[in-house]
């Protein structure tokens, strides 16, 4: 059964999975630090990861999927409902089972727990993704902001593309208009941002970094690198060498702003630039990385390392589903936080392994079939036995793993 299998194909760009396998470990050290606080070392350097790791994600997405975009909307034929629609539905067949399943899960374990507020109106939000549209996140699900502000991104985004093509008749010029609207979509968000900082003084991460429509403006960064290497390849590979140390400039001038004060000031108190132009620069930083770490097509990966890196950046999306609110959550309900040091190694060990091992699951027996059936599948009938088909052979390679 191929479906079942890892697949380290060489149409991969092994430099893209580098970046997303650093932005996943980024995340995961950040949200376990606290796991390593009986090794007597400092450990708050490491939050600086969950910070960087979703920049991260963020502009490969955009890098990723506005490529496509781009490409689509370029090769004339007509950005018109259907291919639209086409579009949303590959785009969500690999994204909202995953994420709709983990959210069931989620109200289960918290209704289970007694910990489910039916009053607040943000847990039946995150339906529709608005849960952190206009209000901050609430205390549930907590690592779904991300998800909410790049569902956003891939519904506002190719509609923008949709109203240009259908209400700018006879446009001769797509890149610059498709230049246009990056740029000004990301100054949009770069000017709500300003608003919010001077009129309402929110909180570095809760009233600003996780609210939807302040941070549409990290993705379009990797959108408008898809750009330049769409319209301009050649100068797109000749200046990434310049462009990689330019980027290492940013990232430690993005890592100095964060300790010296979003760290430092604190989160409420930090400085109008941490809460407006810094994330900006960050996500320029990060995409100043496409150009090198996209250059060349790696061969098949045949060393470990580089099949750990192919593999934990094919799961690093079920990595990140279940890590927190399942992993580490259900370990502090049975864990002692006074622990020794063999102890916390042992729970770091634990936590670590036990977030890949589930996700190699949940990709396997899930997320990879989902995507597996948006490629297989050319109508509901067809789909409907395509799933019905696919678990009978999931059950009985279960069987066989099993025994």
């Amino acid at each position: 059964m191929k479906i079942f299998k890892v697949n380290f194909s060489q149409e991969r760009i092994f430099g893209l999975d580098l970046l997303r396998f650093l932005a996943i470990i980024m995340v995961i050290l950040s949200h376990g630090r606290h796991l390593l606080n009986s090794l007597k070392i400092p450990t708050e350097f490491m939050s600086i990861g969950g910070f960087w790791g979703v920049e991260l994600f963020f502009v490969l997405s955009g890098f990723l999927i506005g490529g496509i975009l781009i490409k689509i909307y370029d090769n004339g034929e007509s950005f018109n409902k259907t291919v639209l629609i086409n579009f949303w539905k590959r785009r969500w067949f690999r994204t909202l089972p995953n994420y709709y399943l983990i959210l069931l899960l989620n109200i289960i374990i918290a209704i289970s727990l007694k910990s489910f507020d039916f009053s607040d109106w943000r847990n039946y939000a995150f339906i529709i993704f608005f849960q952190n549209f206009v209000t901050q996140h609430p205390h549930f699900f907590e690592e779904a902001w991300s998800l909410a502000v790049e569902e956003w991104f891939y519904l506002s985004f190719p509609i923008i593309l949709y109203c240009l093509t259908r209400f700018i008749k006879g446009i001769k010029n797509k890149k610059n208009l498709l230049l246009v609207s990056i740029l000004s979509i990301f100054i949009v968000c770069l000017l709500l941002r300003i608003y919010s900082a001077l009129e309402l003084n929110p909180n570095w991460d809760s009233g600003i970094r996780k609210i939807t429509p302040l941070r549409l403006d990290s993705i379009l960064t990797g959108v408008f690198f898809a750009w330049l290497k769409f319209y301009y390849r050649t100068k797109f590979n000749k200046y990434r060498l310049p462009m990689l140390f330019f980027s290492f400039f940013l990232i430690i001038f993005s890592c100095y702003i964060y300790f010296n004060d979003v760290m430092n000031n604190g989160l409420n108190y930090s400085s109008i630039f941490s809460k407006t132009f810094y994330f900006s620069i960050t996500s320029i930083g990060f995409g100043l990385l496409l150009p090198f770490s996209s250059y060349n097509k790696a061969k098949r990966p045949t060393t470990l390392i580089n099949k750990s890196i192919t593999l934990i950046s094919l799961i690093s999306y079920s990595m990140y589903l279940i890590h927190f609110s399942f992993i580490l959550k259900g370990m502090n309900l049975f864990t002692n936080h006074n622990t020794n040091l063999f102890t916390g190694i042992i729970y770091f060990i634990f936590y670590l392994s036990s977030t890949i091992l589930l996700s190699i699951l949940l990709f396997k027996y899930f997320e990879n079939p989902m995507t597996y059936l948006r490629d297989h599948t050319s109508n509901e009938k067809n789909l409907f036995l395509k799933i019905k088909d696919f678990y009978k052979m999931a059950v009985i390679e279960l069987k066989k793993n099993i025994n």
